[in-house]
């Protein structure tokens, strides 16, 4: 006699089993393709700029920032030198030679030209490739995962490190979320396990998508067991930083040694909303995504010409410094592009001032580079491409920067 759900609920709840069940709707196939690995990197909660990147050439940053502005390079605490107007906040530093390999691009005065000053409502648009509301909830990296793959998809195309699928990777088929590669398993007692992927597949055999999803789920927990991503260590001396995001770098990285598929990656760094006390939690954070990226681009050597890795954040902070010792919300930020086939070693920027004219709104830095013009280069480049109407819709700017090759 088939069980009742009720019924294994029960037995397993007498049983001590904990049924981890992965975000996921299984699809059949899989697809190679010459398109470069995509990693969008989120910084949630607004990544100051003006900070990380501090545009040490421009007197205004000083005058706006009197005790927040980065030092110049060359003084205590300085700002690490990319050219004669930008350089990298000095916990930067693992990322430095990565730029001056040509291996790192950096995009200034970039974002969205959306005037949210929202988290929720910020993140959502950007993830979602669009200025303002509408009607279509994928991500812009899911569209795109939709166009290329074309219904092809393997079981791990597209993975989130996170509890839950964020909007960039929403899309026709689904995204396995998992914030390590240990819990995107069967928790269950080694004594019990059989007798319950038995019941699993008794109670979910047929066709309807809460059966195909029980039945996928057991498939791809077998196939990241078979892949066994966790048995590549670092490589070429790469530490990453014992830290949530650092352990996290280190596992998209085991996954893509493994090679099992994965065509498109999301992974977020929270914590940079610097209403007060900006400079402690920049001199905590900032090493922390810089670590992580260095060791990553360390880890995957060669790899790295088939991978391309962006930055992200919903908007920057306000050009001047509030009473809090922190910045308030603000316009635009920056961006971080990273692989072998980025045009690397230079501050992308139409750079507009800091002077009072030159602000946005109530004296935010303004945005010169639409984030959708960098990542619409991106897959124009290192892509077979897709329309771009389509990956970002009602938007048309074609005026690439160059960034990519």
């Amino acid at each position: 006699m088939k069980l009742s759900r009720r019924q294994f609920m029960q037995l397993a709840a007498l049983g001590g089993a904990s049924l981890a069940a992965p975000r996921l709707i299984f699809a059949e196939g899989s697809q190679t393709s010459s398109d470069d690995i995509i990693i969008s990197v989120f910084l949630r909660g607004a990544a100051d700029g003006l900070s990380i990147v501090p545009p040490w050439g421009d007197a205004d940053y000083y005058r706006l920032r009197p005790s927040l502005a980065i030092p110049r390079p060359g003084t205590e605490n300085g700002a690490l030198p990319l050219d004669d107007t930008f350089g990298f906040h000095p916990g930067m530093q693992a990322l430095l030679p990565v730029f001056e390999a040509g291996d790192l691009a950096v995009i200034h005065a970039c974002g969205s030209p959306s005037p949210s000053h929202s988290h929720f409502e910020a993140q959502d648009l950007m993830e979602r490739g669009l200025e303002s509301g509408a009607d279509d909830f994928n991500g812009w990296l899911g569209r795109f995962l939709d166009y290329r793959i074309d219904g092809s998809f393997g079981v791990f195309h597209a993975v989130a490190m996170d509890v839950a699928t964020p909007r960039t990777l929403v899309h026709g088929a689904p995204t396995i979320a998992m914030p390590d590669i240990d819990a995107f398993s069967l928790q269950l007692p080694a004594d019990q396990e059989a007798e319950i992927r038995k019941l699993l597949q008794e109670l979910y055999p047929d066709d309807s998508p809460l059966d195909r999803s029980s039945q996928g789920t057991l498939d791809a927990v077998d196939t990241l067991a078979a892949a066994d991503p966790l048995q590549y260590p670092p490589e070429d001396g790469a530490e990453y930083p014992d830290t949530q995001f650092g352990r996290q770098m280190l596992a998209l990285g085991q996954l893509i040694k493994a090679d099992i598929g994965l065509r498109a990656a999301a992974i977020s760094l929270g914590g940079w909303d610097t209403h007060e006390g900006e400079a402690a939690t920049l001199n905590a954070l900032v090493p922390e995504l810089a670590g992580a990226l260095a060791a990553f681009n360390t880890d995957m050597g060669s790899r790295m010409e088939r991978i391309t890795l962006v930055t992200q954040t919903e908007f920057g902070r306000r050009a001047y410094e509030n009473s809090s010792a922190g910045s308030d919300h603000g316009h635009a930020s920056f961006m971080l592009a990273m692989g072998k086939n980025v045009n690397g070693g230079k501050v992308f920027h139409d750079w507009p001032g800091l002077g009072a004219a030159d602000l946005y709104g109530a004296g935010d830095l303004e945005v010169t580079i639409d984030y959708r013009c960098v990542l619409g280069e991106l897959v124009s480049q290192r892509t077979a491409g897709m329309p771009l109407d389509e990956l970002f819709p009602a938007y048309t700017d074609t005026g690439y920067h160059g960034i990519f090759s």
